[in-house]
């Protein structure tokens, strides 16, 4: 997710909280919760090195399951937004409803229950600046970004690890989109504050029922449309169109097989929620991590009160978390590529298209509060409204963006090598 807040010196300190903001309807009058003090005395750097650990070995699982799922390859997503491929779709709703079930189950566990208490609450947190325009805009963006560069702040990570054609311009263009944004973040986070907050931020709470009565038959519901998706679209058809000159794309070792059931790689990144929440007290994201990465260089006192919205991002476990799990991410994609041959084997777009569609992308991101992963896996398993907003509109961009692209002959524009423009 997005915009989290950070552990200064080992401990979290929230910028918000659904349960610490104040009965006023401000945005903006928080307070900080007592717990998370306490949290700040207690841990330790052998507890500090632990969670990071494990972060940055859920990043290895993540980009290692994106890569094998193929759903990583610019024209997978490129083709999902013109339906000619179901495989992002497959693994994108395998992943949500995994994460529905998950949080549904942490939810009514007793001994879990105050974990997915402290998720819930972090995730809402976000919002304390967000409302109904930003979350319409900013994804809309973002999918225009999807398409463009073929690849979303999360995916670009594995491109980056498997060497997709010009991948490293897409990265570079979000480095760059997220230093852009942060510098002028706050007048935009000014003049897009809504006046009053949500006063419910979940469904659940909303219609006041047991958070497990709506996520698990939510979860069951995408899992069954996942099933049909599967047998009535096959997905080995979807991956020859990919690159009709790979010819082995199965074998009886899983790791160093070319391609996994988009489903299967789907449930396995769902499941990724749980190492993360009990790491972090956090949810799967990865665009915040841009904004941390480029905030490096406030050193001054004085730079960093000129852009207070980097400098909130600059250190602490609470920001770096994320910047190690999408390290892992890289590594995982370049794992799972060099087991199975594949690296450099997917064709990416032009230079320009990765650039600008970086770009654009982390402003979508960042305007919106979360990208595909904060968002859809984690804002809709947490039955965020905002989120069931965003997500529509995400697409929305990307698909409105693939039309227009294969109107003009651009969607499958694609470079064979890196740095062919």
């Amino acid at each position: 997710m997005s915009e989290k807040g950070s552990f200064q010196n080992g401990n979290k300190v929230s910028d918000s909280s659904s349960t610490g903001s104040s009965t006023d309807g401000s945005c903006t009058k928080l307070k900080m919760q007592d717990d998370t003090k306490d949290e700040k005395q207690t841990m330790s750097m052998p507890v500090v090195v632990v969670k990071l650990s494990i972060c940055f070995i859920t990043g290895i699982v993540f980009g290692f399951a994106l890569e094998k799922g193929r759903v990583f390859e610019p024209k997978s997503i490129r083709d999902q937004m013109v339906f000619k491929s179901f495989i992002m779709l497959k693994m994108f709703l395998a992943a949500t409803g995994t994460g529905h079930i998950v949080f549904g189950l942490l939810s009514a566990i007793p001994a879990t229950k105050s974990y997915f208490v402290a998720v819930s609450d972090e995730f809402v947190s976000c919002f304390k600046e967000k409302g109904i325009l930003t979350s319409m805009i900013g994804p809309f963006v973002l999918g225009i970004g999807m398409t463009l560069s073929g690849a979303c702040p999360g995916m670009v990570l594995a491109q980056v690890g498997a060497w997709s054609t010009n991948s490293i311009f897409t990265l570079i263009g979000c480095l760059f989109g997220a230093l852009t944004y942060g510098m002028i973040g706050p007048f935009i986070s000014k003049i897009a504050r809504p006046k009053k907050c949500l006063e419910n931020h979940q469904v659940h709470s909303t219609l006041k029922w047991p958070f497990i009565a709506i996520a698990l038959p939510m979860g069951l519901l995408i899992g069954a449309v996942v099933v049909i998706l599967e047998i009535f679209w096959d997905w080995q058809k979807d991956l020859s169109n990919l690159n009709p000159n790979r010819t082995r794309l199965h074998d009886d070792n899983i790791f160093v097989a070319v391609a996994w059931r988009p489903s299967i790689s789907g449930i396995i990144i769902g499941l990724l929620q749980l190492p993360i929440v009990f790491a972090v007290k956090d949810t799967l994201g990865g665009s915040s991590s841009y904004v941390t990465v480029v905030s490096q260089w406030l050193v001054t006192k004085n730079i960093q009160e000129i852009f207070p919205y980097l400098e909130k991002k600059r250190t602490g476990v609470g920001n770096w978390w994320q910047v190690f799990y999408v390290s892992g991410a890289i590594l995982g994609g370049a794992i799972s590529a060099l087991l199975s041959n594949t690296m450099a084997t997917a064709h990416g777009p032009s230079i320009p298209a990765a650039l600008f569609g970086g770009i654009i992308m982390l402003w979508g991101a960042r305007l919106a509060a979360g990208c595909t992963s904060g968002h859809g896996l984690s804002g809709l398993g947490l039955l965020a409204w905002l989120s069931f907003l965003a997500v529509p509109c995400m697409f929305a961009g990307a698909i409105g963006t693939g039309f227009a692209m294969q109107a003009t002959g651009a969607l499958d524009d694609y470079m064979q090598y890196t740095l062919q423009t």
